[in-house]
């Protein structure tokens, strides 16, 4: 059975409220509640004076109702005490100032005080609340963030991890190329993580740019890890997690996960979608990635239950079927337990507009009804977490690509998540599976691998994919792919795309970056696609030309090629193309793969299939604000705007 959760947060309500919302979730079929996120004030108004007697009543409360808890570590939320009594607690920007107390996430995770007082109230909970039954999992602080701080203790810890990879300056020097701008360094205290805000990443070394995210991604993989280590000092066989969303400064998730129980997303999917086709809006894509933290089934840990109004204006409210169409989606692709954010709106702070499943007068409204009766969709499936999704298709993602691509931004126009994103909708709108993996992942089982725009590379990643083409898999590669080394510097002498170029039969002899430009290309077939972004000039030495420029002083130069590579397929994408390029591209490949799919969907719908002991169940989402009909096995498919319906292995509808 999928387990519904609910975000609340007792702190804010007076306690007689509490045993009434207990007993309206429990009539509802919430299972958790999620507690504690941010109450650090309020189990700690003052230094080492814990007061626990309002969680535990707030517990209590919920047992009695069987309803277990995700126990949250207050740790994202210090309480203001603690950064005057310890002001090098506190987070520096980029600038090299402290940081202005307002909001919340101030506190620098790599200070050895903080880490202190971090430590003290993690394990007061965990000595009070691990191993208890009521307890049903741990989430860590809150939607952590790469490390991006500045303050001395950072400082010093950047320069030790240096010292730690490179071991001497004349090392570091040569690894990052120093010898441009003079600058080279001749003693460690010459490196300062500082940008100015006058100041953009592009000016900066993109070698030292690079090991500076990576350097912060470690910190915040290390901080996840430090209070897991807590939790599980008191009781090991506890859950842990914490919640992830896609933040300014993205960490590694899969190292941040790595050592965690199981994945989870914070999901907000927008509420009114763009106007413009061609604009990529799904969280499906999101949904993979999450999935592909662990390879297994994920956990949502905040689900959209209204409209939004934190940090912006007001977000429109939603349409019949939508909350419930989202929630639906995150299922489809994996996840087992969904959790609402949040039961009520708030009536004070910062996140008062961002409204909850109930709103500020407490009564059950149209939002709240569409819950309740998705709750009793999903009883009628009760063995789906007993599945999950599995996939011929494979995307690759590197966080090094993110760090890199961040900060050195190839034109105008180019997007690293969007390259990601293109291929997976297309897949999706095919009713076609996908997995998006690490990297380093096995490619077994898989029948096509998409790698877009792998700009950092090792050459073992080329002898990976020409081993999995060899043996009869289809391998995409596209633009910018095989720049450079892992240190972030470009390889010399050998063309575009480096190291891939024998797998993918041909070189780039010349690029053009068109950033917000477009261009016309016509495929083999006598389509014609819009292309923008980027444009790859290529020579096919091996491969046979799959697409063409139509302008420009290369009109006639190839501009995407497919190659023969042992039993399997290599296809080089040169070019940024709309979506119809993507859709058809990918039903050519998925053909030639055998690899089922459903070419009749309308755009925008959506299917994903979850497969297990449990049963087969094929999800069809319709992510647009208007009705479709179109055929499906025989019979002619309805849905509504924004509706969610299931397909179980005997052809009942759900």
């Amino acid at each position: 059975m999928i387990t519904i959760g609910m975000a609340y947060y007792p702190e804010h309500w007076p306690r007689e409220l509490w045993s009434q919302d207990a007993d309206r979730m429990a009539a509802l079929g919430v299972k958790v509640v999620r507690l504690a996120e941010f109450a650090w004030s309020r189990l700690e108004p003052r230094d080492g004076c814990f007061v626990f007697d309002w969680l535990d009543e707030a517990v209590s409360v919920f047992a009695d109702r069987g309803i277990k808890i995700i126990l949250g570590t207050p740790t994202n939320c210090a309480p203001l005490w603690l950064y005057k009594s310890h002001p090098e607690t506190l987070q520096w920007g980029r600038d090299g100032k402290p940081t202005d107390t307002g909001i919340r996430g101030h506190r620098c995770i790599v200070s050895p005080v903080f880490r202190s007082f971090a430590a003290r109230i993690v394990d007061e909970m965990a000595k009070r609340y691990a191993g208890r039954p009521e307890i049903y999992a741990w989430q860590i602080d809150n939607e952590l963030e790469n490390s991006h701080c500045t303050c001395p203790y950072c400082r010093k810890a950047f320069r030790d991890w240096l010292k730690e990879k490179y071991g001497t300056a004349e090392n570091l020097n040569a690894a990052w190329g120093n010898a441009v701008w003079s600058g080279e360094i001749s003693e460690w205290g010459e490196i300062e993580p500082l940008l100015s805000p006058d100041c953009m990443p592009d000016w900066h070394n993109p070698s030292f740019m690079l090991d500076f995210e990576r350097f912060g991604a470690s910190r915040t993989t290390d901080y996840v890890n430090f209070q897991r280590d807590i939790i599980k000092k008191y009781d090991p066989n506890a859950l842990v997690t914490t919640n992830s969303c896609f933040p300014v400064h993205m960490p590694d998730f899969h190292k941040e996960f790595a050592g965690l129980d199981v994945a989870a997303y914070d999901n907000y999917p927008p509420i009114r979608p763009p106007e413009g086709p061609e604009e990529l809006y799904s969280n499906g894509f999101a949904l993979d990635f999450v999935r592909g933290f662990k390879n297994k089934n994920y956990w949502i840990l905040e689900q959209l239950a209204g409209p939004g109004g934190c940090w912006v204006p007001f977000g429109p409210t939603s349409e019949p079927g939508q909350l419930a169409g989202y929630a639906m989606q995150s299922i489809a692709h994996g996840a087992d337990l969904l959790c609402v954010y949040r039961w009520r709106s708030a009536l004070s702070g910062a996140e008062m507009m961002g409204h909850g499943l109930l709103d500020h007068d407490n009564r059950e409204n149209r939002r709240f009804a569409e819950f309740k009766e998705l709750i009793k969709r999903l009883e009628k499936l009760p063995r789906l977490d007993r599945t999950t999704v599995k996939s011929d298709v494979a995307i690759l993602y590197s966080a090094d690509q993110e760090f890199a691509l961040k900060n050195q931004r190839q034109s105008a126009n180019f997007s690293y998540w969007t390259q990601l994103r293109l291929f997976q909708e297309a897949c999706a709108g095919l009713g076609v599976n996908t997995d998006v993996i690490e990297e380093n992942c096995p490619l077994d089982g898989y029948k096509v691998v998409i790698v877009p725009t792998h700009h950092i590379v090792e050459p073992s990643m080329a002898s990976r994919l020409e081993d999995f083409a060899e043996k009869g898999g289809t391998v995409v590669l596209t633009n910018r792919s095989g720049v450079k080394d892992k240190t972030g510097k470009c390889f010399f002498g050998i063309p575009l795309p480096g190291v891939f170029s024998k797998l993918c039969g041909c070189v780039v002899e010349e690029y053009d970056p068109i950033g917000k430009s477009t261009q016309r290309i016509s495929a083999s077939k006598g389509e014609s696609y819009t292309v923008t972004g980027w444009c790859d000039l290529l020579r096919p030495e091996t491969a046979e030309v799959w697409a063409r420029y139509e302008g420009r002083f290369y009109s006639g130069a190839a501009a995407v090629t497919r190659n023969s590579f042992g039993k399997g397929l290599a296809y080089y994408m040169g070019t940024v193309g709309e979506k119809a390029m993507y859709r058809t591209l990918m039903t050519e490949i998925l053909r030639e793969q055998s690899v089922p799919m459903l070419t009749a969907l309308p755009r925008n719908v959506e299917v994903t299939t979850r497969t297990g002991d449990g049963g087969t169940y094929r999800f069809f989402f319709n992510n647009q604000s208007k009705g479709c009909h179109f055929p499906c096995n025989g019979e002619t498919v309805s849905l509504r705007p924004f509706e969610a319906l299931v397909m179980t292995q005997d052809g009942q509808w759900i």
